[in-house]
């Protein structure tokens, strides 16, 4: 009777009995099932990132649509923008809102209790 531990990459232990043709058999199936499940796993990954031109660009265009010709509040520019399909929460854009402003692109004040943003 034949005795295999395998330690795959991933984590995964196996402790394999029978006999040598049998763990053998075993072992070589277990690496190839595991080289096409880490190489196809590794083709279809792929991290999702938010590039940092990403939203001032997406607020320029609201500005060239003047959509900001009356005061918006955050929460307004959040549904604008889930409406063209570009999905924020409140507290991402807060801060690019607030770059916007420093950099005068739009002006930022307070109405009624909240920061509204206009052109």
């Amino acid at each position: 009777m034949a005795t295999a531990k395998i330690s795959m990459p991933d984590g995964i232990s196996v402790e394999v009995n029978g006999t040598p043709e049998e763990v053998a058999a075993v072992v070589a199936d277990l690496k190839a099932k595991f080289a096409k499940f880490s190489s196809s796993r590794a083709a279809h990954i792929q991290p999702v990132r938010i590039s940092r031109g990403e939203i001032p660009g997406l607020i320029e265009t609201l500005k060239s649509e003047e959509f900001f010709r009356t005061p918006k509040r955050l929460s307004d520019v959040q549904k604008k923008l889930a409406e063209l399909g570009h999905h924020y929460p409140v507290t991402t854009l807060s801060g690019a809102m607030q770059v916007q402003s420093q950099s005068r692109n739009l002006r930022r004040f307070k109405q009624h209790g909240k920061y509204v943003y206009v052109q």
